[in-house]
């Protein structure tokens, strides 16, 4: 259960779920409107390397935290 709290409070995982939720949402809309899969698949990977960015930058160096507190001490 500890595990659970810390997973919704993380900022990574909300912002992972609400990325998968989008993407879910726009593909299921997207082939119902008869959207061409090439154009949904260029949406998909247009909006991949912001999210893999975010999750990587905070994976390095957390919001809040000073750099004596990460990895990038200097």
């Amino acid at each position: 259960m500890k595990n659970l709290s810390k997973l919704i409070t993380s900022k990574r995982a909300i912002i992972t779920s609400i990325m998968i939720l989008c993407w879910i949402v726009f593909g299921i809309k997207g082939i119902n409107n008869g959207t061409d899969l090439t154009s949904l698949a260029t949406y998909f990977a247009s909006l991949s390397p912001f999210v893999i960015g975010y999750i990587y930058g905070e994976t390095k160096r957390p919001s809040g935290l000073t750099c004596g507190n990460c990895e990038c001490k200097k």
